[in-house]
């Protein structure tokens, strides 16, 4: 039977997610799939397997051994916080997958979220048998990051290098799609884009750069410290052809902030005309809903070496809570 590919090629994020998971899941040990759930869903109890017993009676006859396995795991995954918040669309798509469980004590469906906590309504699912109902189990994707993260961490358990490598990869993705943690701000690594922001009051990258969902806010590691002025997030355009005549359509279609920006860019030579860029465009140095912090967020990083080390390389993730209180990047 083909594998799933690993990293899935969807662009759909939440078919991505999926996708990957069984990937990994489907390529390391069983039981180790089956610890890994029990973990992160504390208090399910054990999940049925596949079951290895010695010299099993069947009727009059005793043979040696036998390896059973019969057993049904479904999985229905939301990548977007608050999905399940209402008890709208998502109770009764929950509903519906748990009526999948009824007649068939050997299945379990996992629910698995960004969300830190279950809704209420989430302990009552009408129109589902009581024993189904207790088959249904929750889990957020902080919890499964965190059984995985113990046990590829414990030096002391025999585990494959493929297999380390594999949860591992997959720990980074939900970082990287921002399921492990509610960070609403992105620092990029802004050399030259910290004082082009504040003539621009914009952030002009490469097309199709990657950014997470839910952003609101946007920061500079420049001059190794984070800069005290954390910008609103206006509009995210993946890529701008850098042209008169699209700052001409784009004016015409009632886009006059990204219009200016392109003539700008072109007429004073910040890029080339004719190529084509991602463009964020962002509050302004003087604007009410720009957060200007205490002072700067000094980088206090080091390598194993003990030598400093940038806190940021491209782009890293935190709040704008944290960047409020915090002196140092290790704060963050």
């Amino acid at each position: 039977m083909p594998r799933n590919p690993l990293f899935s090629t969807y662009r759909t994020g939440e078919n991505r997610v999926t996708s990957s998971t069984m990937a990994v899941f489907e390529r390391i040990d069983l039981s180790l799939v089956q610890e890994l759930l029990e973990t992160a869903t504390a208090g399910a109890g054990e999940l049925p397997t596949v079951s290895f017993q010695n010299q099993v009676t069947i009727s009059e006859a005793v043979p040696d051994a036998r390896i059973s396995a019969r057993f049904t795991w479904w999985f229905e995954t939301k990548t977007v916080r608050g999905a399940y918040a209402s008890e709208g669309h998502g109770r009764s798509q929950v509903r519906s997958h748990a009526k999948q469980l009824e007649g068939d004590p050997t299945a379990r469906l996992f629910v698995l979220t960004p969300d830190p906590t279950r809704p209420a309504w989430f302990a009552e699912l009408d129109g589902v048998d009581s024993q189904a109902h207790d088959r249904v189990l929750w889990l957020s994707f902080r919890d499964l990051a965190t059984a995985i993260e113990a046990v590829v961490g414990d030096a002391r358990r025999l585990l494959g290098e493929q297999a380390r490598y594999l949860l591992s990869e997959l720990v980074a993705l939900y970082e990287a799609e921002g399921l492990l943690t509610n960070d609403d701000t992105v620092i990029v690594a802004a050399r030259s884009a910290w004082p082009e922001y504040q003539t621009l009051a914009a952030y002009v990258c490469q097309p199709e750069r990657a950014f997470r969902d839910g952003l609101t806010h946007f920061g500079f590691y420049a001059e190794g410290v984070v800069q005290p002025v954390i910008a609103r997030i206006r509009v995210h355009y993946d890529t701008v052809l850098l042209t008169h005549e699209e700052a001409q359509r784009h004016r015409a279609e009632g886009h006059e902030a990204l219009a200016d920006l392109i003539q700008v860019l072109i007429e004073q030579e910040y890029r080339a005309e004719g190529e084509s860029n991602g463009v964020i465009l962002l509050s302004g140095l003087e604007d009410p809903e720009t957060v200007t912090l205490n002072g700067p967020v000094v980088n206090d990083t080091v390598a194993a070496s003990g030598r400093p080390w940038a806190w940021v390389l491209g782009q890293r993730y935190t709040s704008l809570d944290r960047l409020k209180a915090a002196a140092r990047t290790s704060d963050l």
